[in-house]
C-alpha cells in the first residue's frame, strides 16, 4: 500500500493535518491524513533503520521515490492494518501516565499493585505486532482474594480509573442471578456483548473492556461441592462465564477482575491459566502500609491543619497491628467524632459550639480514645474478654508455677525469632480447678501477638460436629492471615465431647484438631497454639498428645507453705490469721487446685472474723481429709 501511494501522489506536495482521498486494490475509498512529516538525507535510507530517526520534522514536504510511508489505523475506524509496517505508534497506551497510589485513595499495596501490571498489562503495552510475533496471550482475568475490608474493591475500582478502557462495568455477583430460567446465563452474556461487537470488528486493534466483578463467590461456586439439589443455575453461570472468557470464540480485548474473600470456595476451572490466572492475595497491611493508608485518610485534616502536632502516624501505626484498611479508616472516623464531641453542650436541646469550626482540632487523645473504646480489629486479639480468666491475676505459690512461666516465655520467644514451618504446640495438663486456662490465658496476654483467640466449648454449645469443625477451622484460618499468632484451645476434652460414661467423643473433631496442630503454615507465618486439658490418659488414648510438641503438667497445691504463699499473695486473711491456719495444718499433706482454694478463702472470709481460720480449716478437711 505503501508503494502504490508513493506511485499515486507523485511529485505532490502535502502538509501536516492535511487530508487525501485514496484508493487501494479496488476497495473503498480511504481518508488519509497527515500526523506529521520527517526529513532525512537520502544517503542514510540504506543504512540502519535508527538512522531514520535523525530526521528533522517538517510542515511541509513533497512526495517522492525515495519517500518512506507509515500508515496508523485512526481511533474508532473500522480498517485493520496487517503486515511488518503498521507505524511508529499503532497502540495508546493502556495505563494513564499521571496516577500514583497515594492519589488513588489506596496505601500499603504497591508490591501488589507491581505484581498485578507484571502480569496482567505488560503485554497490553506493547504494540499488537510485536504481541503477534511473540505469540503472546493477554491475561484476561485477575482474582483479588483475602478478608474483608482490605481493599479489594477499592482497588478494582481504581484499577478501571486508571486504565485507558472502555467504560468499566462494575456488578456485584448476586445482581447476576435471576429467577427466571436463563435469565442469569444472559446477565453473563450481556457483559460480554460489547466487547464481541468490537473484536469482531476491530479485531486485535478493538478496545480494552474492563469487566469488575464483586461478591465473585456468589455465583462461581465449585460445581462439584455445590451439585446436590436446587436448580443448577450456578453450575450453568460458571459455565457461561468460562465458555465467555476461555471459549471457542476467544475475546482478546477482555479483562475480568473477580473479588472474594472465599477463595476456597470458586470453582477450580476458573482458575486455571487462560481464565483467573493471576491471583493476588490483598492481606493485612503491614506497618508500612498502615502508615501510608493513616497518611491517605488525614490527608485533608493535615491540610486545613486539622490535625494536633502530637498526633504521630508512625506511632499509630504501631499500635494498628492486624488493621484493615476499612478499620484504620473507621478509626479515624472514630477520632474525628471523638474531637467534634467536645464541642457538643449537652442541655434541653443539643447545641453546637458556635466556635467549633475554628477550634476543632484532633488530637493524640482522641486517636487512642478509639483505639480503646471504639474500634477492634476483626483479626486482633479475641472479643472474648480474656482479661477476665485471668482477673486475680497469677499466683506463683512455687517453683513450679515460676518454672512453666518460664518455659512458656522461651516457647514465646522461640515463635518471634524462629523461622518455623509448623505450629508451635504446648499442652497444660494438671488437676481440675489448677489454674491451666489462667497460664495458658497469662501467657498469650503476655505474647503481645497482634492475633489472639479463645477456642473454647463455651462458644460452642449446642453445636453439631460439623459446625465445631468450621468453627475450630476458621480460627486457624484466620491465625494464617497474621504474622503473629496465638490460639488457646482450652478444656479439649470438652471440645471432643468426651464423657466417661461410655466411653463417648467426637472422632470428627478429634481428627480435625488432628490435622490443624500438623498444618504447615505459609511462609512469614509464625503461630504458637497453647491447649489446656485435665484428663491427659484419655489424650494419649485418642493420639493427641503427641500432636503437641511439648507437654507441661501444672500441679495442685500439696504442702502448707505453698498454702501459706497463696494465702499471702491473696490478701485475704490476715497475718496473725495465716499463722493459725498454717499451725492448723500442720505437716499434713494437701492436694487441691488453687481455684477451688480461692474460692474457699473468700467464702471462708465472709463469716465473722473470730470464726474465719476455723471456718477455712474446716473446708480444708472436708476437701482433703
Amino acid at each position: 500500500m505503501a508503494e502504490e501511494f508513493t506511485h499515486f501522489f507523485h511529485d505532490r506536495a502535502f502538509s501536516v493535518g492535511q487530508q487525501a482521498v485514496f484508493s487501494f486494490q479496488d476497495k473503498k475509498y480511504l481518508i488519509l491524513f497527515v500526523k506529521s512529516m520527517e526529513v532525512i538525507d537520502v544517503s542514510l535510507l540504506g543504512g540502519a533503520k535508527n538512522n531514520a530517526s535523525q530526521g528533522t520534522n517538517v510542515d511541509m514536504g513533497l512526495i517522492t521515490s525515495n519517500t518512506h510511508v507509515l500508515f496508523e489505523r485512526a481511533e474508532g475506524s473500522m480498517l485493520n492494518l496487517t503486515g511488518t509496517a503498521k507505524g511508529k505508534a499503532a497502540t495508546q497506551s493502556i495505563i494513564s501516565r499521571d496516577w500514583d497510589f497515594t492519589k488513588l485513595g489506596i496505601g500499603g499495596l504497591d508490591k501488589e499493585f507491581s505484581n498485578i501490571i507484571r502480569r496482567a498489562f505488560a503485554t497490553r503495552l506493547f504494540p499488537p505486532e510485536v504481541v503477534d510475533k511473540l505469540g503472546l496471550r493477554h491475561v484476561k482475568g485477575i482474582l483479588l482474594h483475602g478478608p474483608p475490608g482490605t481493599g479489594k474493591t477499592l482497588m478494582a475500582r481504581q484499577i478501571g480509573k486508571m486504565l485507558n478502557t472502555r467504560e468499566p462495568k462494575i456488578i456485584s455477583g448476586p445482581e447476576v442471578l435471576n429467577k427466571y430460567v436463563g435469565e442469569s446465563e444472559a446477565n453473563i452474556r450481556k457483559l460480554f456483548a460489547e466487547a464481541e461487537e468490537e473484536q469482531k470488528k476491530f479485531g486485535d486493534n478493538s478496545g480494552l473492556h474492563l469487566i469488575i466483578f464483586d461478591e465473585f463467590d456468589a455465583v462461581c461456586k465449585s460445581r462439584y461441592m455445590y451439585n446436590s439439589g436446587g436448580t443448577g443455575v450456578q453450575d450453568s453461570v460458571v459455565n457461561q462465564l468460562l465458555a465467555k472468557i476461555d471459549g471457542v470464540e476467544q475475546l482478546n480485548n477482555v479483562l475480568l477482575i473477580g473479588m472474594t474473600n472465599r477463595r476456597d470456595l470458586i470453582d477450580d476451572a476458573l482458575l486455571r491459566p487462560g481464565r483467573l490466572e493471576v491471583q493476588v492475595e490483598i492481606g493485612l497491611p503491614d506497618e508500612q502500609g498502615r502508615v501510608q493508608i493513616l497518611e491517605i485518610h488525614t490527608a485533608k485534616m493535615r491540610e486545613h491543619k486539622l490535625l494536633a502536632p502530637d498526633v504521630d502516624l508512625a506511632d499509630l501505626a504501631v499500635q494498628t497491628k492486624n488493621f484493615t484498611g476499612a478499620e484504620i479508616e473507621g478509626l479515624v472516623r472514630a477520632a474525628q467524632s471523638t474531637a467534634m464531641n467536645r464541642f457538643i453542650q449537652l442541655k434541653n436541646n443539643f447545641e453546637i459550639d458556635p466556635e467549633a469550626a475554628e477550634k476543632i482540632v484532633v488530637k493524640h487523645e482522641d486517636f487512642y480514645h478509639a483505639l480503646e473504646n471504639d474500634i477492634k480489629p476483626a483479626f486482633g486479639p479475641s472479643d472474648d474478654n480474656l482479661d477476665l480468666y485471668v482477673a486475680n491475676g497469677i499466683v506463683r505459690w512455687g517453683t513450679q508455677i515460676q518454672r512453666i512461666i518460664d518455659d512458656g516465655d522461651l516457647l514465646l520467644q522461640q515463635t518471634r525469632t524462629q523461622d518455623i514451618t509448623s505450629p508451635i504446640t504446648v499442652l497444660l495438663e494438671g488437676p481440675v480447678g489448677c489454674g491451666k486456662t489462667a497460664l495458658a490465658v497469662h501467657l498469650a496476654l503476655k505474647s503481645d501477638f497482634p492475633f489472639i483467640k479463645l477456642c473454647t466449648p463455651e462458644n460452642m454449645i449446642g453445636f453439631v460436629e460439623s459446625a465445631k469443625c468450621q468453627t475450630i477451622k476458621k480460627i486457624f484460618d484466620d491465625a494464617d492471615k497474621s504474622e503473629l499468632s496465638c490460639i488457646v484451645v482450652d478444656d479439649i476434652e470438652r471440645l471432643l465431647d468426651y464423657v466417661a460414661i461410655g466411653p463417648r467423643f467426637s472422632n470428627t473433631v478429634l481428627q480435625a484438631l488432628l490435622v490443624l496442630l500438623k498444618k504447615k503454615l505459609r511462609k512469614g507465618r509464625k503461630l504458637i497454639v497453647i491447649g489446656t486439658t485435665s484428663c491427659r490418659d484419655v489424650l494419649e488414648t485418642m493420639g493427641i498428645v503427641e500432636a503437641f510438641n511439648t507437654v507441661i503438667h501444672v500441679p495442685s497445691i500439696w504442702s502448707a507453705d505453698q498454702l501459706k504463699q497463696v494465702l499471702q499473695e491473696s490478701k485475704l486473711f490476715e497475718d496473725d490469721e495465716i499463722k493459725q491456719i498454717e499451725k492448723n495444718i500442720g505437716q499434713r499433706r494437701l492436694c487441691i487446685g488453687i481455684k477451688k482454694l480461692l474460692m474457699m478463702a473468700e467464702m471462708a472470709v465472709q463469716t465473722v472474723k473470730r470464726d474465719r481460720v476455723d471456718k477455712f480449716v474446716c473446708l480444708l478437711e472436708d476437701e482433703n481429709w
